[in-house]
């Protein structure tokens, strides 16, 4: 597997296959100021739920919605049943005439979204009503930077599993900030996120060269940390997304993510300024609790499995967690 910091052009692979425009007309919103892109293909009843969300944003300002089937069958798809009977002037129907593989129509949403600005919504997850306005009010100030964002964790129903807290403090006395930078080191620790809900710029996704089938399961997880060491990042506390844990990918193919996450730490490890040893340290830490971790979220595993993580495993993570975070927190006011 390569370096993730080495350039590869993956828009090429699929230059010569065709995104016909099915629904909607480009020139009812011909100057979008950002772009909600979604890849869909397979989850038509819970796509219906995420483009409501994505039509439903309080931002003011003008934003398009382009929707990229992936689904190549002749015939018309319940997706294109859902885009018909939620259509709005600022949507964008899109169906390849070849399927290009899961990274390979991300990488189209890309290339056919419009506006500078990129957020995806993935066709199982939700966006919150404010995610484009509060991503366009920290754009302001931050540029082309990555915006990465905390967010909520839904089940196949709907429910809640995890519900992130957009206020947060330690001791009493320290707050973390709601926006703070997002290092590589950051990342070296932990992804941030899954992309969804989160903004990026387009042009910087292009010279990156956008998502590469060759990391997958978490192509993602290369591309923000390669964003994030080219252009920058920050991180805001406020949840702009509910991920949805059902049958989706990740299910089908969580055995891999540590291994593959291991790799990427490692192309990490020549960029930070910190001595190998411990960095090496760290990712084995990483590693061993990840598989663990993995086993239990995703192959619903016992929990008790949790009781296997070594205590050295889980010292060095607290240390290096502790040493990532202090410059996340501020004294409160009172």
């Amino acid at each position: 597997m390569r370096d993730i910091f080495e350039f590869k052009n993956n828009f090429s692979a699929y230059r010569d296959v065709v995104s016909v425009l099915k629904i909607g007309n480009k020139d009812l919103i011909p100057n979008p100021k950002v772009s909600i892109v979604m890849p869909v293909c397979s989850h038509p009843d819970y796509f219906e739920l995420a483009l409501k969300t994505a039509i439903n944003q309080d931002y003011n300002g003008e934003y398009e919605i382009v929707i990229v089937d992936n689904d190549d069958s002749l015939e018309i798809t319940k997706n294109q049943v859902v885009v018909e009977k939620n259509y709005t002037t600022n949507l964008l129907y899109y169906k390849n005439a070849t399927n290009i593989g899961m990274f390979g129509n991300w990488n189209r949403c890309i290339e056919l979204a419009r506006a500078p600005y990129i957020v995806f919504l993935h066709d199982d997850d939700l966006l919150l009503t404010n995610a484009l306005s509060t991503l366009m009010y920290i754009q302001k100030s931050t540029g082309d930077k990555a915006i990465f964002t905390a967010f909520h964790t839904i089940n196949a129903e709907g429910e809640f599993i995890n519900k992130a807290s957009a206020v947060s403090s330690k001791f009493g006395i320290f707050k973390c900030k709601s926006v703070f930078r997002y290092s590589l080191f950051d990342q070296f620790l932990h992804s941030a996120g899954f992309g969804c809900g989160c903004l990026f710029c387009k042009q910087k996704m292009l010279e990156i060269g956008g998502y590469d089938p060759e990391f997958y399961p978490s192509a993602d997880y290369a591309l923000q940390a390669c964003y994030t060491y080219k252009y920058g990042s920050v991180y805001c506390t406020i949840p702009t997304f509910k991920y949805r844990e059902a049958e989706n990918e990740s299910l089908k193919v969580y055995q891999q993510f540590a291994e593959v996450d291991r790799h990427f730490r490692s192309c990490m490890k020549k960029h930070l300024v910190m001595p190998k040893f411990v960095l090496d340290r760290i990712i084995k830490a990483n590693y061993n609790i990840s598989k663990i971790r993995f086993l239990i979220r995703w192959g619903k595993q016992d929990p008790s499995l949790v009781k296997k993580i070594k205590w050295s495993d889980k010292v060095v993570m607290r240390i290096a967690n502790m040493i990532a975070n202090m410059k996340h927190y501020e004294i409160k006011r009172f």
